[in-house]
């Protein structure tokens, strides 16, 4: 038998106005790693870890959650006109080579993901530091960036390979291009084992979306057609991380987990509640309304699920159909029933409502929040980025330029698509009132 090779997983920097970490953890690379461990001795690195030696004062919520370190750095050229300060989140640079050195081998491959299109550049310094580290390791990059503008990272990363698709099946068949090793394409459980922290962990039981909006690039990314994971093994994910990790908080990375919940998400509730284990559940993605059921409700109560997040986006009737069309008031509303009658209160179901799409009516924004405050949720503002690929796109691209990826952050567009930004002050503040009441009411 031949000695296995070695590789390295790396989450890199990111580089924004604005970073935080809700339930934010690779959890692509951590998949990959539980195929990539049939012919390699893997180690993970995160740049974005809260946890290494030296990070004193670092807060955590009781999710789990909180902010990411971060450094004050120059703004790109590019949007030096946007009026915030830009930030390099993650650890300091002596911190990540103090955990490169800490790798108990020179790789042979460096894996490194990638998030967000306009975090490139955190990217880049991300696969600076790691060429300079370790000079004969090949990178492979993979990951959401790498995937819907290959050609732009092929410009501006230091890699030596790209894999520039998504879906576990096409990500290996290209692994296999560059290596030539062969994978087996079956159902695998993430590599939870290379976290090594467990304040929060993440699921993922299904990929892609059964819907097809014109702001979402989930399914360019990757097709929902037969992807939902056999309900036990799910549920033996879950299962796991409480019992074997001591996992507390759960964050379901689904965009469609309520869809066919008779014979899905109902049977992973139901097999997690047989087994005893504790633990809360979050949707930070947040939950088709069309698909709830009051069977779905009351086991998502009684198994622990403490945030939920349903994706209304708007009652405009004309915006809804020209986005997606998703769920509508009289669904929301039904919805609202069926949760209350399960006993979440107001402070536990949030509701994300899109703001800034080419072509929304702004004062809708205003009246949405107001019909879903009085029916009972929180309203969260969703701000719109420009994603590649998207019908979206199009449309954003005919009022600003959104063809570099930095032009493609949410605060870069808000500011430039002509965005009324006093109104935009009005409903933050109407959105902060509103949480606020809804915690004082419980």
């Amino acid at each position: 038998m031949t000695d296995r090779g070695t590789a390295l997983l790396v989450n890199p920097y990111i580089e924004d106005f604005a970073a935080y970490d809700h339930f934010s953890k690779p959890l692509g690379l951590l998949h990959l790693a539980s195929y990539l461990k049939e012919h390699f001795k893997l180690y993970f690195v995160n740049a974005l870890s809260r946890t290494v030696p030296g990070l004193n004062g670092m807060k955590f919520r009781d999710d789990g959650t909180g902010p990411f370190p971060f450094t004050y750095i120059e703004t790109p050229d590019l949007i030096k006109d946007i009026p915030r300060r830009f930030k390099r989140y993650g650890i300091d640079r002596e911190s990540f080579f103090l955990e490169l050195k800490n790798v108990p081998f020179n790789p042979e491959y460096i894996f490194l993901t990638s998030g967000m299109t306009y975090w490139y550049t955190g990217l880049a310094y991300t696969a600076g530091l790691l060429r300079s580290f370790f000079p004969e390791s090949k990178i492979v990059l993979g990951g959401i960036y790498a995937a819907l503008i290959a050609s732009h990272a092929m410009k501006n990363i230091d890699f030596d390979y790209i894999i520039p698709a998504q879906g576990i099946s096409n990500v290996l068949a290209e692994l296999e291009k560059i290596t030539g090793l062969t994978f087996l394409s079956i159902p695998k459980e993430p590599a939870y084992d290379l976290l090594g922290e467990y304040y929060y962990a993440p699921v993922l039981t299904s990929s892609g979306c059964v819907f097809n909006c014109a702001y979402c690039a989930v399914n360019f990314l990757n097709s929902f057609s037969h992807s939902q994971s056999p309900f036990s093994m799910s549920a033996g994910s879950i299962i796991s991380l409480c019992r074997d990790y001591g996992v507390k908080n759960i964050a379901f990375y689904d965009d469609a987990l309520l869809y066919d919940s008779v014979n899905h998400i109902d049977k992973v509730l139901e097999t997690v509640l047989e087994s005893g284990v504790k633990a809360r559940f979050f949707t930070p993605n947040g939950l088709h309304i069309r698909f709830l059921t009051g069977r779905t409700a009351a086991l998502m109560k009684q198994a622990g699920f403490s945030d939920i997040r349903l994706s209304l986006e708007s009652q405009d009737r004309a915006f809804l159909e020209a986005e997606g069309y998703k769920a509508d008031m009289r669904e929301f509303a039904c919805a609202m029933d069926i949760l209350s009658l399960a006993g979440f209160g107001k402070k536990e179901i949030k509701c994300y409502l899109l703001v800034n799409v080419p072509g929304q009516d702004a004062p809708s924004i205003e009246q949405t929040m107001n019909s879903v405050n009085s029916l009972g949720a929180v309203p969260m503002l969703a701000y719109f980025s420009p994603i590649p690929h998207t019908r979206d796109f199009q449309k954003a691209q005919r009022i600003t330029d959104v063809e570099e990826p930095l032009f493609q952050n949410n605060n870069v567009y808000l500011y430039r698509s002509g965005f009324d930004m006093e109104y935009l002050k009005h409903l933050k503040t109407m959105e902060i009132s509103m949480r606020k009441t809804a915690r004082s009411r419980g």
